[in-house]
């Protein structure tokens, strides 16, 4: 569908702009007179800005900026001011990425869009589970309510991807570490010692050996051992930048020992956390479970969620439908079908996702206290070895003298 830059002029005497996907240039006429403006130009535009992807070219704004953006919006209509206005507002002191993608929302909503069918345009910076949300919201005009349950999801989620983050950077940091202790060993300290290792030929023992030789090899490749070093860092970039692909990493990374139940238990907590997040702001329960089918990234639990989706949408109890698969553990789908008998799925869904996220914390705690000596006594290994093949090859050539 193509896309259309128009110019319009507001009942007030403002003027407003922006770009609309519309089938003709009659209809994008017809919306913006349907909201009272009159239309100044009206023309097809050559780049979409906002093309359904959300994409442009540029950088999006970072979560944390959306989070702060989106409370700020709840507070200021719930203070009373409208939509447009609070909009127009936040957009003039805003960062160059959020003022864009504030801008967009105004103009979508100018050319007759509702709030959430202008957030809908950009999935990769507002997720559907939240477009959800406000669209339910606006129809019971709860609108600053769901905004605040919204900022409420987001910043608890935020924490907990910083709480990972902070929990893996020093294991990492001791191996980033050790790894360039070896580079410097192996291309400056070894080579001062070579000259002597070589009188004794075949009689060095094989550690030092062994270290002589890679460090030979190192320092004959040294090209060839940066460029694998730049493209694996680049690989790991592109990786954590595509969604897709990261979601697929995650996904394997979830399946090694010692790491599934720490997956589980947080796949847990977001599924239902989501779930309770829907129903208690207005989503009906079908629609809601249509939702999770998008926040799934394992294709199997995915699939799951489908299943319990189209038994639930074919008149079957949501319990029975979630207790015939593996979406969930057995004891979450025992809370929810007591929160399913109590009328309240929302309530229990609410105890039952802050019950995994403890869950989730604590046994991240622990994986991380082990790691972190493992790592330590890996690093001190490796050292260490190094060390004492090259002491072993000094103390042979003194025995020889000797």
């Amino acid at each position: 569908m193509p896309h259309f830059r128009y110019r319009a002029v507001t009942p007030a005497g403002e003027l407003v702009a922006g770009e609309v996907e519309a089938p003709s240039r009659e209809e994008v006429i017809r919306r913006i007179e349907y909201l009272g403006h009159m239309t100044i130009e009206a023309e097809v535009a050559t780049t979409g800005m906002l093309s359904r992807g959300g994409a442009r070219a540029g950088k999006a704004p970072r979560p944390r900026e959306v989070t702060i953006f989106l409370r700020q919006l709840a507070l200021l209509v719930g203070a009373g001011l409208t939509l447009e206005l609070a909009l127009q507002t936040l957009g003039e002191d805003a960062t160059k990425a959020l003022a864009w993608f504030v801008g967009a929302i105004r103009s979508a909503i100018s050319a007759g869009d509702s709030f959430a069918d202008a957030l809908e345009r950009h999935p990769t910076i507002i997720e559907p589970a939240h477009v959800a949300m406000v669209r339910a919201g606006e129809a019971s005009g709860k609108l600053d309510v769901v905004l605040r349950a919204i900022v409420e999801d987001r910043t608890r989620r935020q924490m907990l991807a910083e709480r990972i983050s902070a929990a893996i950077r020093y294991p990492l940091f001791l191996i980033g570490s050790a790894l360039v202790v070896l580079m410097f060993f192996l291309i400056y300290v070894v080579p001062q010692f070579e000259p002597v290792f070589k009188d004794l030929g075949g009689r060095l023992n094989a550690g030092a050996a062994l270290v002589v030789a890679a460090s030979t090899w190192l320092r004959g490749n040294l090209d060839l051992s940066l460029g694998i070093s730049i493209a694996l860092i680049l690989g790991i970039w592109l990786v954590s930048s595509r969604p897709g692909a990261k979601s697929r990493a995650a996904a394997a990374l979830a399946s090694l020992p010692g790491i599934a139940g720490l997956a589980g238990d947080r796949r847990t907590a977001r599924i239902i956390g989501a779930l309770g997040l829907l129903i208690e702001n207005g989503v009906a329960l079908p629609t809601a479970l249509k939702i999770l089918r998008n926040i799934v990234v394992e294709p199997r639990y995915a699939a799951a969620a489908e299943r319990v989706y189209e038994q639930v949408r074919n008149g079957r109890r949501f319990a029975d439908a979630l207790a015939e698969t593996e979406l969930l553990p057995p004891l979450a789908v025992r809370m929810l079908r007591v929160g399913d008998d109590m009328g309240d799925l929302a309530l229990i869904a609410r105890h039952a996702a802050e019950f995994y996220e403890h869950k989730f914390g604590i046994g991240l705690d622990r994986l991380m206290g082990a790691i972190g000596p493992v790592a330590i006594i890996i690093v001190s290994v490796v050292v260490g070895a190094l060390i004492v093949s090259i002491m072993t090859g000094l103390l042979s050539i003194t025995e020889l003298a000797t």
